[in-house]
């Protein structure tokens, strides 16, 4: 069956023959006249005259004489009209940019349906002074800020289209606005045919109608009968008004989709991404021929970068009509990272600029782009110079010394890129960051393209801020840059005619191909999410006809139907990932309507995608002549309480933590590291309580410590990292989170004292050391054992041991059943700490027969008691069991030092914090 461009192309000869020179033809996309030329020349098969093609844009753009602007140079002739009207009261280019695309759209769409403007801006005020009662209350704040935003609208309205009209440009609206009111005179063609359309604004209606009138319009529409004659059937909504108003067109209404050519296939994909390689399966059980009658339809457009890398290397012929936004792709991430290093600025008078957010620059500068290659190891250095002090806040001045102390040629490159050169502008920060990524990407072509097309994107905005005098206003760059970003693109080649075709649902419009692969075939791609973009309230929108969310809809049904209407094969692939929201309507329309009957026409399938497995490698440590010196030295500085409780949790990560003496490298952030916050809460709570040390505590004086403690929690922090930020965002929390605990904690011990309990401090940081008796026959001597414990108390008569927490702790993992090693396996790490401080204290003191060893966790304190241990229900631990501890840890010792030993990954262990095996 002849494909609908086919069809057009008969239907123009057998009118015009060869002599096509003075006919114009309306497409809906570039395309498709790319088509329609292929089907007039096979049509013909000779040398003619090809006819004039458009879109309804570009149609619109040469009957007005005008040319649309781009969105990026109508907000800033947006801006320029808004200063004029507002005048000293108008805000600044980035509060206007939160508010001005939808008020653009809104004037555009205005014009776009020939609106009579002063009336509509009239009733929209109107609209926000209407009283919905009927009492004398005044207009809310709401109802007053919409009046004057409208009143100001209307008045922004009118001297934007002064400005643009004076030079020859437009909006959309107003482009097809000046093309209505011009399209009554002679037109330069003897015919236009309009082909393929589907939906028309109120001022491409009157061009229509125009043409018309002038006797030289053709038209042909693109239709099925499944949806066309169905009133019912949004898809067809906007065909039908057409039809009853220019006629019912030159190509017949086809009735494919009833018929049952059509055999479908819905795939469900496990995630997003395995849509793509769900595509390229597809793809491989074809044959070179069905490839090229095959399009790969994407209604996710982000998918792109995954299909090319999943597509089989055989392909063949491949043409890509889309291309991808430099936003999606790596290099506007790079761009992105780079607006997020926003520099920190204190509250002096000058406001001066003084530091980064680690977080932030490490973002930065471990993007693929310039980490890579040469650039890692010097990136490597840097990152240790910003780190030393793992704060929050890297200082320029600190960051400008560990700059300069790197590799000079690449040096130059990261300067101006952070902002430390001379010229800090953000147009040379940009540059300097395109100039270091393309140096270090020099072999990567892909990469090298999108640092180009993002060079191009960054010179058209410098231009664009220096015409408007925006070029020193960080913030404007900040608002403008994205959207570049987003609307600039890396295009892709091939040829258009042959292969396998790769598109959006945009550029299906008006093609036919055999076989349709779908992907993104669910809720909010297809269709895509229509939230509504407008400030015009949804009564007026309806008196004044302009489009509603319901016609949006119509337009996405009806490209969906016609791209399926000609086809014999079709899958459509969704994705099941817990995220989406499920498959498309179309999926269950289709299912309900025109495969009920037939339903061995419809398949459902779950996509598998084969996955190579690497298994991770396995890291064992086995007691061997290089391995045994490394533990036995370990052991002879001191076997901890926290050793303990790391090898109970997983030997593999207290062999890397303990052994190996490698620290955790808490990655800077947003946030204060526990360990700091923890050590510096330690301290504070130490010096309020050290003039009580030997003294029974009073409340009077728990209440006094009190005061202050915010700011000595603070003063301690800033003590030992001056870089800090603590007066915003997370540090600011965290701060005040643990002061609030630091109180309550105080507050319960004052409480619990006015209740009569009786609490003498015995020590604070109490350093405890005591001998293991030979533990086995593979040491040469006894074992140290050390700790230090946080405080120790004499709670009326009973001995108790305190291990402060700054965080959860849950009671069920204190309670054991035996004094023994398994035990304590699972879970029990706060368990066997607190056994060994109770060891340690009553070796250390033989006077005391007993004590209470517990945590003292600040976030769940309401009193000031602590969580205990509990042997078989009984939170005493007693000198009688002493020696089961003592035999205790002589087995852990025996176990550590044995010759079969193997340090390997607990399985049960997911918070190590250096085996790779850890989940």
């Amino acid at each position: 069956m002849a494909t609908f461009l086919e069809q057009v192309a008969e239907a123009l000869m057998a009118e015009h023959g060869t002599s096509l020179a003075n006919v114009a033809v309306v497409l809906p996309s570039q395309r498709a006249g790319l088509h329609l030329r292929h089907a007039l020349a096979a049509k013909a098969g000779s040398a003619l005259w090809s006819p004039q093609l458009f879109t309804l844009p570009s149609l619109m753009e040469r009957i007005s004489g005008m040319r649309v602007l781009s969105m990026e140079e109508l907000l800033f002739e947006a801006y320029e009209a808004y200063r004029t009207i507002s005048g000293n009261e108008a805000r600044g280019f980035d509060e206007f940019m939160q508010w001005a695309p939808i008020t653009l759209a809104d004037i555009s769409e205005a014009d776009a349906h020939m609106l009579p403007l002063q009336g509509f801006y009239r009733d929209l005020r109107s609209w926000e002074d209407l009283e919905w009662s009927f009492n004398t209350d005044p207009l809310s704040e709401g109802q007053r800020r919409m009046v004057r935003y409208w009143a100001q609208t209307g008045l922004l309205h009118t001297a934007l289209n002064e400005r643009l009209l004076a030079q020859n440009a437009g909006t959309v609206g107003l482009v097809e606005r000046r093309a209505a009111e011009k399209a009554a005179g002679p037109w330069p063609w003897e015919r236009v045919w309009f082909a393929g359309l589907n939906a028309f604004t109120g001022a491409e209606t009157r061009v229509l109608h125009e043409a018309v009138g002038a006797g030289i319009a053709r038209f042909a529409w693109d239709a099925d009968a499944y949806y066309l004659e169905d009133r019912t059937q949004e898809a067809g909504e906007h065909l039908r008004t057409a039809i009853r108003t220019f006629g019912k067109g030159v190509v017949p209404v086809v009735d494919r989709l009833r018929s049952g050519d059509l055999k479908l296939r819905v795939v469900e994909a496990a995630t997003t991404v395995a849509q793509a390689w769900c595509a390229s399966t597809l793809i491989a059980e074809l044959s070179m021929e069905e490839r090229a009658r095959t399009a790969v339809v994407l209604a996710d457009e982000g998918l792109l970068p995954a299909v090319l890398e999943a597509l089989p290397a055989d392909t063949g012929p491949l043409n890509i009509t889309m291309g991808s936004p430099l936003a999606s792709l790596p290099v506007g991430s790079l761009v992105e990272a780079l607006l997020r290093l926003r520099p920190l600025t204190r509250a002096t008078e000058d406001a001066s600029p003084w530091a980064y957010r680690t977080a932030d620059l490490e973002h930065l500068l471990l993007h693929p782009y310039l980490y890579h290659g040469a650039s890692s190891g010097i990136i490597d250095r840097l990152l240790d110079a910003v780190r030393r002090d793992r704060a929050v806040a890297v200082p320029l001045t600190r960051l400008r010394t560990a700059v300069a102390e790197v590799d000079a040629s690449l040096g130059e490159h990261i300067g101006q890129a952070l902002g430390l050169a001379a010229d800090a502008s953000m147009h040379a920060q940009v540059l300097g960051l395109l100039s270091w990524a393309k140096g270090s990407m020099a072999d990567d072509d892909f990469a090298t393209e999108q640092i180009y097309q993002a060079s191009i994107v960054l010179r058209r905005i410098d231009r664009l801020m220096r015409a408007y005098g925006h070029a020193g206003t960080p913030s404007a760059w900040a608002a403008v840059l994205p959207r570049l970003m987003r609307s600039a693109r890396v295009g892709m080649f091939g040829e258009p005619l042959r292969g396998l075709q790769v598109m959006g649902l945009l550029e299906a419009r008006a093609l036919d191909h055999e076989r349709i692969i779908i992907l993104g075939a669910s809720e909010g791609h297809m269709p895509a999410s229509t939230a509504d973009r407008s400030y015009i309230p949804y009564e007026l929108r309806r008196a004044y006809e302009l489009p509603m969310r319901d016609s949006a809809d119509a337009v996405q049904a009806y490209n969906f139907l016609r791209m399926l209407q000609r086809a014999k094969h079709a899958a459509l692939v969704h994705a099941d990932d817990g995220t989406s929201a499920g498959p498309s309507r179309y999926i269950a329309q289709l299912r309900h309507e025109l495969f009920h009957p037939r339903p061995e026409d419809l398949k459902d399938e779950r996509a598998v995608i084969p996955v190579s497995m690497h298994p991770a490698a396995h890291i064992a440590v086995a007691m061997d002549d290089r391995t045994r010196p490394l533990l036995l030295q370990r052991l002879a500085r001191g076997f901890t309480p926290s050793m303990l409780r790391n090898w109970l949790q997983c030997p593999l990560d207290f062999w890397i933590r303990n052994v190996l003496k490698v620290e955790q490298d808490d990655a800077p952030g947003p946030r204060i590291g526990a360990d700091i916050l923890g050590s510096a809460l330690h301290k504070v709570l130490e010096e309020r309580y050290a003039p009580w040390l030997e003294h029974d505590l009073k409340s009077s004086d728990l209440r006094e410590a009190r005061k202050d403690l915010g700011s000595a929690i603070r003063d301690r922090l800033l003590s030992e990292q001056p870089d800090v930020p603590l007066d915003r965002g997370e540090p600011m929390l965290q701060v005040a989170m643990a002061t609030d605990a630091a109180l309550a904690f105080l507050e319960g011990e004052a409480r619990a004292i006015d209740a009569g309990e009786r609490i003498a401090l015995v020590g604070l940081e109490h350093e405890l050391r005591a001998t293991l008796p030979m533990a086995s026959p593979h040491l040469s001597g006894p074992v140290l054992i050390r700790g230090r414990i946080d405080r120790v108390d004499r709670r009326d008569g009973i001995v108790t041991i305190l291990d402060l927490k700054t965080g959860r702790v849950d009671m069920k993992d204190l309670r054991l059943k035996n004094i023994a090693v398994e035990d304590l396996r699972k879970n029990k790490g706060h368990a066997a700490q607190l056994l060994m401080y109770a060891w340690l204290y009553m070796t250390n003191h033989p006077e005391v027969k007993a004590v209470r060893s517990g945590l003292l966790p600040l976030q769940h304190t309401s009193g000031s008691g602590g969580l205990y241990l509990s042997i078989q229900d009984d939170d005493l631990i007693t000198r009688e069991q002493l020696p089961q501890i003592t035999l205790l840890l002589q087995e852990v010792v025996s176990q550590l030092v044995d010759p079969a030993t193997r340090f390997e990954h607990e399985p049960g262990s997911a918070y190590c914090a250096f085996c790779a095996e850890a989940g």
